[in-house]
């Protein structure tokens, strides 16, 4: 391997590296030989990447230290702590080996606020396990995983540079936006899986969501071309455009329900363990029918259902990609899951200014404006919402209702929740009793179930923190799929007190 070329790690054969780091840990009889194997494999990689590491022999054993290479890692310091082989087997020696790596970082680090700086794996050969500091608490697995492709892919991911990034639209967009590779693979996976589709129910959810579509804007096959030229399929010969549209809502809702999970497992109750990404990361390491299993219980309601909340995934029309699960679209899910790992979930507390509606703009750039405007499809902006609710004269007081009856991505909603919480800071109001009142009286309706699904995830968004103040029974998010104009025709309630009362 030339040391000047640098190693590309989405082209590494990780299965190769992992079966030749346990052929090392056969012929090793020690955590010396060991490290001796380990950097027979790995070193190339890291010359080509500029990382040294550096060997440290102490009483217990034998780590490599690997210092950051730039200042913006989530990491710093990168540590593997060798045992010898077979040892991870004994639970005793895989826990102690476990302490033993936080006693280092807690060493290097001294201060707490640091002990995220650093991220430990510790391995034997045959197993491997990863253990941080995160959201004030270790996260450590209960169990080594077995060295293979994907946790050695892992290893090296966290050499190569793991980073944790705020939450926030405009590094989502360029993340997860049209130009990003993730978009590219994703949209076309998807869509290839709608062309070459094998199941009945996505041909039908398919069917029923092109009816639902054309009473929810003004579309045709015409108006939708444009988006073979954005996203560069102008060389296909015959491109289905409506399954295309299906394929990029159906992307955009993967990102909506795995962050939104992931931001909720951090107000999750203490029985839930670790983050929600992390646990599918986990599945796919093992095989991709675990990860699979793990996404059906996630479009069943999943974590939002451990948490009480009742109402956030209800069988959408885009979890669709279940029936057609196959190894294209397990990897493209785990690529998005890993990306969205960089991401720090607790911005939503630390900076809740970065998250407002976060993911209107990612949509109004995964579909261009041309095509959005075409269809009858726009979305308010912030200052033109703040500046209509001043107009009315909300100031965020609880006790009245606010009803956005076509509220899209849930804008008006979001300010409006915003405004409630800074009202309870000013009056002293606890925050269980501004839950309550927040889930009573801010509501939401709309006729497009891609901008119900988005109005629910920035909801929760908005209550962040205010989750661990749920009730026992759960809460439910109110922003309901229907014709708000059938609605009123019905007279249906939708507060408690009475429908005449006036609403903002």
């Amino acid at each position: 391997m030339n040391p000047k070329t640098e190693v590309v790690l989405e082209e590494l054969d990780t299965a190769k590296l992992a079966q030749e780091i346990k052929q090392r840990a056969q012929e090793a009889s020690n955590e010396e030989e060991l490290k001796i194997g380990f950097a027979v494999i790995l070193e190339p990689i890291l010359r080509s990447w500029n990382i040294k590491p550096a060997y440290e022999r102490y009483s217990a054993g034998v780590r490599c230290v690997i210092s950051g290479v730039r200042k913006d890692a989530l990491y710093g310091t990168v540590i593997l702590e060798f045992k010898s082989p077979g040892k991870l087997k004994s639970e005793r020696e895989f826990e102690k080996a476990k302490e033993q790596v936080k006693k280092y970082i807690r060493s290097e680090a001294v201060d707490p606020r640091y002990y995220g700086r650093y991220f430990g794996v510790l391995t034997d050969g045959y197993q491997i396990a990863f253990v941080r500091f995160r959201r004030g608490a270790w996260e450590e697995p209960p169990e080594p995983l077995e060295v293979n492709a994907q946790t050695i892919s892992r290893l090296l991911e966290a050499i190569r540079g793991l980073r944790r990034k705020p939450i926030d639209a405009q590094l989502l967009l360029e993340d997860f936006g049209p130009e990003s590779k993730i978009a590219e693979k994703a949209i076309l996976t998807l869509y290839k899986a709608l062309i070459n589709s094998k199941s009945s129910r996505t041909e039908m959810l398919f069917e029923d969501w092109k009816r639902v579509f054309s009473q929810v804007c003004a579309y045709s096959k015409e108006k939708l071309r444009g988006l073979i030229d954005y996203y560069g399929l102008k060389g296909h010969k015959i491109v289905d455009v409506e399954r295309l549209m299906f394929a990029i809502h159906t992307y955009y809702t993967i990102l909506m329900k795995l962050l939104t999970s992931e931001i909720i497992s951090l107000f999750a109750s203490s029985f839930i363990v670790g983050s929600y990404l992390k646990r599918l990361e986990e599945a796919y390491m093992r095989s991709g029918k675990d990860m699979l299993d793990e996404l059906k219980g996630l479009e069943e309601g999943g974590i939002f259902a451990e948490l009480g909340i009742k109402n956030f995934l209800e069988a959408d029309y885009f979890a669709w990609y279940l029936d057609e699960w196959n190894d294209e679209i397990a990897s493209l899910i785990y690529e998005i899951s890993k990306k969205l790992l960089d991401y720090e979930p607790a911005t939503v507390e630390l900076t809740p200014e970065r998250v407002k509606d976060l993911f209107k703009r990612l949509y109004q750039n995964l579909v261009p404006r041309s095509i959005r405007h075409k269809i009858g499809e726009y979305f308010t902006p912030d200052w033109l919402a703040e500046l209509l609710l001043d107009e009315v004269g909300y100031d965020g007081n609880p006790e009245k209702k606010v009803l956005d009856p076509a509220c899209g991505s849930g804008t008006f909603l979001v300010l409006a929740i915003k405004r409630i919480r800074e009202y309870a800071k000013e009056h002293f109001i606890d925050e269980r009793t501004i839950l309550t009142k927040i889930v009573e009286n801010v509501k939401g309706i709309d006729l497009n179930p891609l901008a119900v699904l988005a109005s629910k995830a920035n909801y929760i968004i908005a209550l962040a923190d205010l989750l661990r103040y749920r009730p026992r029974e759960g809460i439910e998010i109110p922003v309901y799929l229907a014709d708000s104009i059938a609605v009123g025709r019905v007279k249906h309630k939708l507060f408690k007190e009475s429908r005449y009362e006036r609403y903002w």
